[in-house]
Parts: structure tokens; C-alpha cells; sequence
């Protein structure tokens, strides 16, 4: 093999390494941004022209919370449309594949008055922006008017080896539950189909229905439920 190739193939090899971890880089900021917490992967692979498998995925509490994470996620694999990806409104994933997700949940007291018997007096905060909202009924937040919704639908969805960890600051033990795997056909953010949120809440209530201890079962269905 002469000189000038092997320069050649090194050449390659260094553009294809340099623009995988450009890639991931440029995505794990901008996925930071939207969702407001540090957002790390392990490695970022893109099989072109319409499939991504994301390994290693952390998303980090914003505040020193007992947990260091929000989510982690083994990983992540998705298979799209390409072309409603060029030139549609609304981008089309076939299929999205979640593997060994787990997710991490802290609620701390922040307010008690004087009288313990007085429920109505507690308030608490939690690690992903609920629990206070809820229990003080603050009002939503007003975002900026968008130039363009991002809208997308996910025909098929599994999750499978999900772990949900609990902590709250008044049980000195944390509680760890397995999941169950689900699956999910046509959900997103378009009208007319299962908004994606409503995912996160079947998760909370498969969390809720696995929880024996009746202590952190009440606290929980306090915060989020009542």
C-alpha cells in the first residue's frame, strides 16, 4: 500500500472520528437546552441514512439532590423516516426502543409548620420540578410565543428492564422497583394521537402499583394525585 493512501484512509478515519464525537457534542447541548439539565452520553452511532442508537445516556439532577441523576438509560435506539424528516412538518420515528431505563425520584420536605397533625402545612420539592408546583399550586410557567412547533409521532415504542429508585427525606431507606416493560403505538405531540406525556404518567401510576410500603404510598399519591 503506498504513502500517499495510507494518508489517504488515515485522512478518512480521523473525519469520521472528529464528526461522531462533533455529533454527539452538538446533541447532547442541544437536548440539554430543551430539557434544562445536563444531558451525557456515553457514545453517539448514526447508521445513515435513518437510524441512531444513543448508549450510556444521563440526564443530571439540576440541584444536589441524593441522586446524581434524573435518568439513565443503557440504550437508546430509533429508526425514522428520512423523508418526513426533509420535507414534512411532522417528523415520523418507526420505531424507538428503550432499554434498561432507570429513573430516580427524591421528594424533600422544605415546610412544616409547628402542628405534625396538619397535613395541609406541608410542602415539598422534588427533582423534577413537581412536587412543589403541585403542593403550592404555582401557577404554569409562560413560555415565549414559537415561531414553529417541532411536532413528532412515534409508531412503536418499547421499554423494557425499567428501575424506578425512590428517596424521600422522612424514610431513611430508599425503595427500588422493577417495572414493567410497556409498549407504546402511535404516540407524540401531534393532534389527534397519545401525547407523549401521558407515558410519564403510566410510568408513575406502574411505579405507584408496585410500592408495598403504605407510608411512601401515601406521600406519593399526597404529592401528585390528590
Amino acid at each position: 500500500m503506498s504513502k500517499a493512501i495510507k494518508i489517504f484512509i488515515l485522512l478518512i478515519v480521523v473525519a469520521l472520528v472528529f464528526n461522531k464525537q462533533l455529533i454527539t457534542y452538538y446533541y447532547s447541548y442541544k437536548f440539554s437546552k430543551w430539557i434544562e439539565r445536563q444531558f451525557v452520553v456515553d457514545k453517539f452511532y448514526i447508521d445513515y441514512p435513518n437510524s441512531i442508537v444513543v448508549s450510556g445516556i444521563k440526564i443530571k439532577n439540576s440541584n444536589p439532590f441524593y441522586y446524581e441523576y434524573i435518568l439513565e438509560s443503557e440504550k437508546i435506539a430509533l429508526n425514522f423516516d428520512l423523508k418526513s424528516l426533509l420535507f414534512s412538518n411532522l417528523i415520523i420515528i418507526n420505531n424507538l426502543i428503550v432499554e434498561n431505563p432507570k429513573f430516580f425520584l427524591e421528594i424533600v420536605e422544605i415546610n412544616k409548620n409547628s402542628s405534625k397533625n396538619e397535613d395541609s402545612s406541608i410542602t415539598y420539592d422534588d427533582n423534577i420540578g413537581l412536587a412543589k408546583k403541585i403542593t403550592e399550586n404555582t401557577p404554569d410557567k409562560i413560555w415565549p410565543d414559537k415561531k414553529k412547533d417541532i411536532n413528532f409521532l412515534i409508531l412503536k415504542t418499547k421499554i423494557s428492564g425499567a428501575k424506578a429508585f425512590i428517596k424521600i427525606s422522612s424514610l431513611t431507606t430508599p425503595t427500588k422497583i422493577k417495572l414493567s416493560d410497556m409498549y407504546f403505538n402511535k404516540i407524540g405531540n401531534e393532534k389527534g394521537y397519545q401525547h407523549y406525556k401521558d407515558v410519564f404518567k403510566l410510568i408513575f401510576f406502574d411505579m405507584y402499583a408496585r410500592i408495598s410500603d403504605p407510608k411512601l404510598k401515601k406521600l406519593l399519591k399526597k404529592t401528585y394525585i390528590d
